[in-house]
C-alpha cells in the first residue's frame, strides 16, 4: 500500500508541476503565435491610420488618398450639383481609384478613361471669384464621407459612373460583355437635363474619312442599326461592313451609343441623347435624385445593386 501510495505522490507531483508549465509558457507561445499571424496579414487597422497615397501618370509628387478625391470630385462633378450627389461622387471616385490602382500600389491616369484630377492651381484658374465657396463645398463632401467604399461580397467594386443616361442606365454585360452583379440597368431621371439631346453634322466627305468608307447620301439612307435592351445601338450595318455601336460612337466621337443617323441638307445629322457610356452612377441622376431628397448612399444603393458602404479597413 506505501508503495502504491508514493506513486499516487509522485503522479500528483508531476501533474502540478505540468499544470504550473503550461500556465508560464502559455502566454509567450500565444504571442508568438499572434505575432506570426501579424506578419502575415497585418493588423486591420482604421481609415484614421491609412497612409495611402496615390500616384498619378505624369505627375512627380504622389498625392495623399482624400486630397486626390478632392480633385477628382472638382474635375468630374460640377460643383453646383447638391452636396449629396458630390458626397456620392466622393464615394464612388474613393472606391474607383483604390480598386483600380491596388490601393495606390499602382498610378493612375488623369483622364476620362479612368478619372479626371484637377490640382489646386487648376481649380483656382477654373472658379476664379467662386474657388472658395466651392472649394469649400468639395471637401465638405470628401471629409463628411472620409474612407467610405463601396463593395460587394466583401470586395471593393469597379465603381464606373457616367454624365447622364438615356433614362436607363447601360449594364457592364452589354459594355463589355462581362456581367457584373451590381452594374445592371437601372431607371436614371436625368433625361430632362439641360443637353440631353445633341446633334451633330458632317459633310459626306468627313463622313467617309472618318469611317474609311465610299458611301453615297443615299447609302446613308441604308445605314442599320440595331439597338440592345436600353436602347443604345449595339450594332451599325451597311452592306457587309459592321461597326458596334462603341466602335462607331469612338470614330465619329459622339456622345453616347444612343443615337439616331439621317441626311438634312445634304448633310449627315446624328442625334445622340444622354453622354458617356452610361455604366454605374449617372452623375446628373444622382444630382436629380439629390434634389428629390435622396441622401448618397440612398443614390448609391440606387446605381449599384446590392452593394454595401463601408469604412475603409488596410492593413499596417
Amino acid at each position: 500500500m506505501k508503495q502504491i501510495k508514493n506513486h499516487k505522490n509522485i503522479a500528483a507531483i508531476f501533474s502540478i508541476t505540468l499544470f504550473i508549465s503550461i500556465l508560464f509558457f502559455f502566454p509567450f507561445f500565444f504571442k508568438n503565435s499572434e505575432k506570426t499571424l501579424k506578419e502575415v496579414s497585418g493588423p486591420l487597422v482604421t481609415m484614421e491610420d491609412c497612409n495611402i497615397f496615390i500616384r498619378i501618370t505624369g505627375q512627380e509628387d504622389s498625392i495623399p488618398l482624400e486630397e486626390y478625391v478632392v480633385g477628382v470630385v472638382a474635375a468630374e462633378m460640377p460643383a453646383s450639383f447638391h452636396l449629396e450627389a458630390l458626397k456620392a461622387q466622393a464615394i464612388a471616385a474613393r472606391t474607383y481609384v483604390l480598386k483600380s490602382t491596388n490601393y495606390g500600389q499602382t498610378p493612375i491616369e488623369p483622364t476620362v478613361l479612368r478619372q479626371v484630377f484637377y490640382d489646386e492651381d487648376t481649380r483656382k484658374s477654373n472658379w476664379q471669384a467662386t474657388f472658395e465657396e466651392n472649394e469649400g463645398k468639395i471637401r465638405e463632401a470628401v471629409e463628411s464621407t472620409k474612407g467610405e467604399v463601396l463593395k460587394y461580397n466583401g470586395e471593393l467594386i469597379t465603381a464606373m459612373f457616367h454624365s447622364m443616361s438615356n433614362g436607363r442606365t447601360e449594364s457592364s454585360k452589354n459594355y463589355s460583355g462581362v456581367d457584373l452583379p451590381y452594374l445592371q440597368s437601372v431607371v436614371s431621371a436625368d433625361f430632362q437635363t439641360e443637353n440631353y439631346v445633341v446633334k451633330k453634322k458632317w459633310t459626306l466627305d468627313e463622313w467617309n474619312r472618318l469611317l474609311k468608307v465610299n458611301m453615297t447620301l443615299d447609302d446613308i439612307k441604308k445605314i442599320r442599326t440595331k439597338l440592345n435592351n436600353t436602347g443604345r445601338v449595339e450594332k451599325v450595318n451597311f452592306g457587309t461592313k459592321e461597326w458596334t455601336g462603341r466602335e462607331f460612337r469612338d470614330l465619329l466621337d459622339l456622345r453616347s451609343t444612343d443615337f439616331t443617323i439621317a441626311v438634312v441638307n445634304n448633310k449627315i445629322e446624328i442625334t445622340t441623347e444622354g453622354y458617356g457610356h452610361g455604366v454605374g452612377m449617372s452623375q446628373y441622376g444622382a444630382d436629380a435624385m439629390a434634389k428629390q431628397g435622396r441622401t448618397a448612399h440612398q443614390i448609391l444603393a440606387h446605381y449599384y445593386k446590392d452593394t454595401t458602404i463601408e469604412k475603409m479597413m488596410c492593413t499596417k
